[in-house]
């Protein structure tokens, strides 16, 4: 607060507020405008308009193509933009004969020695009789097959309250698929279990559970002659079970709790409680959820020893730089399965391959 403004004639507070803008504002352009501009586009047989020797940033430049040259966009010219210094995406021309990397909704596939590809569908999608290798003619594919769901696939298992299901989601399970089903801490199903395991048939899932609250201090059932049904304390059931690769993380009076290493998930119930007759309730595994990628087994990777990737996850490891578009593969791991792509092609963008 300016006690003294008052005091101040007009004029010259106007002019030291004047003062104050033109110090202020220039170093607010300053800021506003101080993203990198970009250098002009790497582009070989093509062309790019405008020509110039710096482009700031926001920029668009748009590229072409040589005669016997295309873009490896669905157009025969493409946009980038510059974005702080780096442009949107890599300009690129390949021969016009070049077959692209085709996109398989639902699927996935490998390229043979030939150059041919071979069309494999994920779980619960089928060709349903059409061919599944593809050839590339004068840049064109031949028919792509689609998949589609298999009539006895199963959608995605109900949900249950108070429940989650132990493994990677997916939309669509092949017939004769099991999924678990997990109970939340203190809740069983309406066979005391704290898991079950349901199956796909003929489109429907069979065996969905119910999870209830279960106190671990609740008796049997009046008249049960079953001595194992009631919780007492972990010291009855003397030394806590080991689980390989997982380790205990919290222990109470009554039960035990663990988690899995790095790159192991637990299939089974994560509590363990002592029943009254000294054994251990379910105890749960710590299975690998991840997929082993050995780089001295693909000749077109550069050799840097194992790469351990997460179930569900994607790795870029980089190629052996044999020709300018050749970058790096693609690798996933879905389901506990490896699947490498080639490094033939460069992707425009990593979700693209």
């Amino acid at each position: 607060v300016c006690w003294c403004c008052d005091l101040i004639p007009d004029n010259m507070w106007l002019t030291g507020l004047r003062f104050a803008l033109l110090v202020w504002i220039p170093g607010v352009l300053h800021a506003v405008n101080e993203k990198e501009p970009c250098s002009a586009p790497d582009l070989k047989n093509g062309y790019f308009l405008p020509v110039q020797e710096s482009y700031p940033h926001g920029s668009h430049v748009t590229y072409s193509c040589d005669t016997g040259y295309k873009t490896t966009e669905e157009g025969w010219w493409v946009t980038i933009v510059c974005q702080d210094g780096d442009w949107s995406d890599k300009p690129e021309c390949v021969v016009e004969t070049v077959c692209l990397p085709p996109v398989i909704p639902n699927g996935k596939f490998k390229q043979n020695q030939n150059g041919s590809l071979e069309i494999n569908c994920n779980a619960g999608y089928s060709l349903n009789g059409q061919d599944n290798i593809v050839e590339c003619h004068s840049g064109t594919w031949s028919a792509v097959p689609f998949c589609q769901k298999h009539p006895k696939a199963c959608d995605q298992p109900p949900a249950v309250p108070n429940a989650v299901i132990i493994q990677t989601y997916q939309e669509v399970f092949d017939a004769y698929s099991t999924v678990t089903y997990q109970c939340r801490d203190e809740f069983l199903t309406q066979d005391r279990e704290s898991t079950t395991t349901v199956s796909c048939e003929a489109g429907n899932w069979f065996g969905t559970p119910r999870c209830s609250k279960w106190s671990l201090s609740r008796p049997a059932r009046s008249g049960s002659t079953d001595t194992q049904t009631t919780f007492v304390s972990i010291d009855h059931c003397g030394e806590i079970p080991h689980v390989p690769n997982g380790l205990p993380v919290q222990q109470e009076q009554r039960y035990v709790k663990y988690k899995c290493q790095n790159f192991y998930k637990l299939v089974g119930p994560e509590t363990v409680v002592c029943h009254r007759g000294g054994k251990w309730s379910e105890v749960p595994k710590c299975k690998e959820d991840f997929c082993l990628l050995n780089t001295a087994e693909y000749p077109d990777l550069t050799k840097t020893g194992n790469i351990y990737i997460r179930n569900g996850e994607t790795e870029y490891p980089k190629c052996v730089d044999r020709w300018t578009f050749n970058k790096y593969v693609v690798a996933r791991c879905i389901g506990g399965r490896l699947s490498v792509s080639t490094c033939k092609y460069q992707c425009k963008h990593q979700l693209d391959c």
